[in-house]
């Protein structure tokens, strides 16, 4: 028993605490090197699946009509998943005053995997650059991610994700603080040799690495990362490649998406069994997926241990006890405070990260349970935060 105790105690700390630091030790001193050519322009497909995105999709067809990029070297192929709103007319409109926008317009909503396998294979140019329609890219990203692509050992490059919002809540504070701990990791491991981590709103990679997804269950971000790793090419983070979302989701939808995303990493790890136990990432995958993923079952197992120990009569565990209870009413003050709308600094941060460990927990169960939808609900939008007439009907 405390063998268990003290071995989930380890794996989390090596997940949150040691394996940052270990990734960042190797990168400063012995960082893989690459070449990179800035004035590279290769052409680019922008891959842009959408379903019901008339509240943002303005906003960042914008953007992507308006990168600082060669426009003769880009193709902007938009699918609309069987939209019921605005969306194929904004597209549609957008196809008129824009020549290098593409609109494909389903009848049916079939799911992300689907649209992006059917955008894929009509993609004509060398570099494939995914996006989501609530973000908006900086006019440099596209530079930013071609430059990598002069190196033919870069197969990948993941981009870096901001959130914006005039929320200064719990939720807000929290989301925004661990993207900027994912952004230092994701560096890190691809100095080293290359990110196992990316969004997928905003990351660029070859065409002739992209393997079509016949598994709708699972996580597109995570399947394009592995398939470019097991190719033998490396995948790089450019922290210049900017993409922007006004956020407006809710504790609920963080909930749904990450449940989400671990059922659905976890049947993506399932599809590159190698990886996990050969190769150049594999010491990478297990703390920053599957670790993380896991965190709550350690979480869970380390205080049932403590507390038979504690029972047992095992000396010393007075103090563990203690923590392990105020931990427990922190984290019931933090729900109280989310039920009041409130939020309260290290107490809204302590809950957060317990019903992120409480999503991936409820994913773990999708998973093994084959729960897992290949199409899932939207999560809440915004408007511009600045500029209203940016809005669909200006």
């Amino acid at each position: 028993m405390i063998f268990l105790a003290f071995a989930c105690l380890a794996l989390f700390l090596y997940a949150y605490v040691g394996f940052p630091l270990m990734v960042s030790i190797v990168a400063r001193f012995r960082p893989k090197e690459w070449h990179i050519d800035e004035t590279y322009r290769p052409t680019v497909s922008i891959i842009l699946p959408a379903f019901n995105e008339e509240l943002v999709l303005v906003r960042c067809l914008k953007s992507l009509v308006n990168l600082n990029y060669p426009m003769e070297n880009i193709e902007l192929l938009c699918g609309s998943d069987g939209s019921t709103d605005a969306t194929n007319r904004i597209l549609s409109e957008f196809a008129e005053r824009y020549p290098v926008v593409r609109p494909f317009l389903f009848s049916n909503q079939r799911g992300k995997m689907l649209v992006l396998n059917d955008l894929v294979a009509q993609a004509q140019n060398e570099i494939l650059l995914f996006v989501d329609a609530d973000i908006t890219l900086t006019p440099n990203s596209l530079l930013s991610f071609t430059k990598h692509f002069a190196d033919a050992s870069i197969g990948a490059v993941a981009g870096r994700y901001v959130l914006l919002s005039p929320r200064r809540d719990g939720l807000f504070k929290s989301e925004s603080a661990f993207l900027s701990f994912e952004s230092n990791l994701r560096r890190n491991e691809a100095l080293v040799h290359s990110t196992v981590g990316l969004n997928g709103a905003n990351y660029a990679m070859r065409r002739d690495l992209w393997t079509p997804i016949t598994n709708q269950q699972v996580h597109d971000d995570l399947f394009g990362v592995l398939q470019v790793i097991e190719r033998g090419k490396r995948v790089l983070y450019e922290e210049s490649a900017v993409a922007i979302e006004n956020y407006g989701r809710t504790y609920r939808d963080e909930f749904l998406r990450k449940s989400r995303g671990s059922a659905r990493g976890f049947q993506t790890l399932a599809a590159f069994p190698k990886l996990l136990f050969s190769g150049p990432v594999a010491w990478m995958i297990w703390p920053h997926k599957i670790l993380r993923f896991l965190t709550g079952y350690l979480a869970i197992a380390l205080l049932c241990s403590t507390l038979l120990l504690y029972l047992q009569g095992t000396e010393g565990l007075q103090s563990i006890i203690v923590a392990e209870c105020l931990l427990l009413l922190t984290i019931f003050m933090g729900w109280l405070l989310r039920m009041s709308r409130k939020s309260l600094p290290v107490v809204s941060e302590i809950y957060w990260f317990f019903e992120m460990n409480l999503a991936f927990m409820w994913g773990c169960v999708q998973y093994v349970f084959r729960r897992n939808h290949p199409i899932w609900p939207q999560t809440s939008q915004v408007l511009s935060l600045s500029k209203v007439e940016e809005a669909i009907h200006s």
